[in-house]
């Protein structure tokens, strides 16, 4: 076995991730927004909920280049209506569009019934590449070994931890 020498500008070998970002809140009532593709473009997608104008409307979604757009449905007086903007009801919507994809925690049964302003998905990023598989690498006081080649698209880094006994 042979250590390496770090080749790479980050503190340590990282993994490929997708941005991500959250709406709502509760045990019931959190949708988790994940761009599809990993990496730093993914950084650039935003999401907004707003309520729909009018009677009676139904819950959309809608994405327009890298701008998500959730539209609450409403009621018979205008106002959002729960029964239409679950988690799990928005989470669907969401899942229609391409390139996210959309979860929501618990049985998703919290609604979401008021607007939020354009938040940005966050942490995409990608990974260190290491083209030949097992290459270990010592920073610090820790190793990091690829269990498969990495290509900037992937997450084969693990953290190795020796304990004395």
């Amino acid at each position: 076995m042979e250590i390496q020498k770090k080749w790479f500008a980050e503190e340590t070998p990282v993994n490929a991730k997708s941005a991500s970002t959250t709406i709502g809140s509760g045990d019931n009532g959190v949708v988790t927004i994940v761009v599809d593709s990993v990496g730093t473009e993914g950084n650039d997608y935003t999401v907004a909920v707003v309520v729909a104008d009018g009677i009676n409307k139904a819950l959309a979604a809608s994405i327009v280049g890298t701008d998500i757009t959730v539209t609450l449905g409403t009621d018979a007086s205008g106002d959002a209506d729960a029964t239409k903007n679950t988690a799990k009801l928005i989470a669907e919507a969401i899942n229609e569009l391409s390139g996210v994809t959309a979860t929501y925690s618990g049985t998703g049964a919290t609604a979401i019934t008021a607007a939020i302003t354009k938040k940005s998905l966050a942490g995409g990023q990608y990974g260190t590449v290491a083209i030949v598989p097992y290459t270990w690498l010592y920073i610090g006081t820790t190793y990091y070994v690829n269990i498969a080649p990495n290509s900037k698209y992937d997450a084969n880094w693990r953290t190795v931890i020796f304990t004395a006994y």
